[in-house]
């Protein structure tokens, strides 16, 4: 069976145009609409009928670095400087092309997959004890997921949760949206007089006579791990997208915080990454740190604060030991791939970090925004 199919041979390079424009004011570039202006981290190549404003090139590769409306920064690496040219627009119809491999069956995709995880609880205060850790935000993945070219699609990154420097559970975390997935923000960890918070997981327990940890929503995280109430208590670990966060550990009044609950190892973005661990609990004892799970923030110790989990990867912050603050949760992230074969988005805002592995474009959103493919 011939591979030519109109004029083309399947899987040659060929270039698409993505729209015309115009180079006046250095730095910028102003297409005809907003749908035909390329998003950040598209490659595109220039071409014209006449000539290009000096200090702009055929055959280079400039990559997209900002947009807004319809006009847009280029630079000649990912991420660099934006390139600068002389205010003058040179002469002739300017246009911007992408090199693709052709196949018939390539344009806008119709099914993505995605990663969505919320913020983290930050970890809970308990005056002059340990609170517990923060519940990881919730966290939802799955490919085949459906959308629609053309519509635009919402995209928010939850906040962590915040922490605390006088009694009180730590703050929940906020939600992550994409499209109609919504993964709840991580519930904040326990402190005086009050059980860890539910939310996407638990918050954990405090040491202290209220020691009871928060749930975790089913699908998205598990629940928090209970605090110990005798001798040099200690706080519970939060819950985590893997597993439950732990009780406290060791002889009966040791003071070690528990763990936080382990995190989920995905792959969308070409390589292995844990997200969503639970913060570790307070510890009443010096130098006996909570250990959080992946990415998450350990729980104080006596003269110790509370770590603050990693931003992006919807970690617990960790509780409060003793007379020191607690830390506050991470915020979350939102992935989207496709086949990196289709078409790249109409349009993107919220200048999502793109990379490409494995045949996928990949889509990291890690402030809120919106696509459409």
């Amino acid at each position: 069976m011939s591979n030519r199919l109109g004029g083309f041979i399947a899987g040659q390079n060929i270039n698409a145009s993505i729209g015309t424009f115009t180079a006046v004011t250095s730095p910028t570039f102003t297409f005809g609409s907003t749908q035909g202006t390329p998003p950040v981290g598209q490659a595109v190549q220039l071409a014209t009928t006449g000539t290009l404003p000096t200090g702009l090139s055929i055959n280079t590769t400039y990559y997209v670095i900002s947009t807004s409306t319809n006009t847009c920064q280029l630079s000649t690496t990912l991420g660099g400087s934006a390139v600068t040219f002389t205010n003058s627009s040179g002469s002739g119809t300017h246009t911007a092309v992408t090199q693709r491999a052709f196949n018939p069956y390539a344009g806008a995709t119709d099914t993505v997959e995605y990663l969505v995880v919320a913020g983290g609880g930050g970890g809970g205060f308990q005056n002059g004890g340990t609170g517990g850790g923060g519940g990881a935000g919730g966290l939802l993945t799955a490919a085949g997921f459906a959308v629609t070219a053309g519509s635009s699609i919402t995209v928010t990154v939850g906040a962590g949760g915040a922490s605390r420097t006088s009694s009180a559970n730590g703050g929940n975390g906020g939600d992550s949206v994409f499209s109609s997935i919504t993964a709840t923000g991580g519930g904040g960890g326990a402190g005086t007089g009050s059980a860890g918070s539910s939310g996407g997981s638990g918050g954990g327990g405090m040491g202290g006579a209220t020691n009871a940890a928060g749930s975790g929503t089913s699908g998205q995280g598990f629940s928090g791990g209970g605090g110990v109430n005798v001798g040099d208590y200690g706080g519970g670990g939060g819950g985590g997208a893997g597993s439950v966060g732990s009780f406290p550990v060791g002889p009966a009044g040791d003071g070690i915080g528990g763990a936080g609950g382990a995190g989920f190892c995905s792959a969308i973005t070409g390589a292995r990454v844990f997200y969503a661990g639970g913060g570790g609990g307070g510890s009443f004892i010096a130098g006996r740190v909570g250990i959080a799970g992946p990415n998450a923030g350990n729980g104080g110790s006596s003269g110790i604060f509370g770590s603050v989990a990693v931003a992006n990867y919807g970690g617990g912050g960790g509780g409060n030991g003793n007379t020191t603050g607690s830390g506050a949760g991470g915020s979350g992230v939102v992935i989207v791939r496709y086949p990196q074969l289709n078409s790249a988005p109409a349009l993107v805002t919220g200048s999502p970090q793109v990379n490409y592995s494995d045949g996928y474009q990949i889509y990291t959103f890690t402030s809120s925004g919106s696509i459409i493919f």
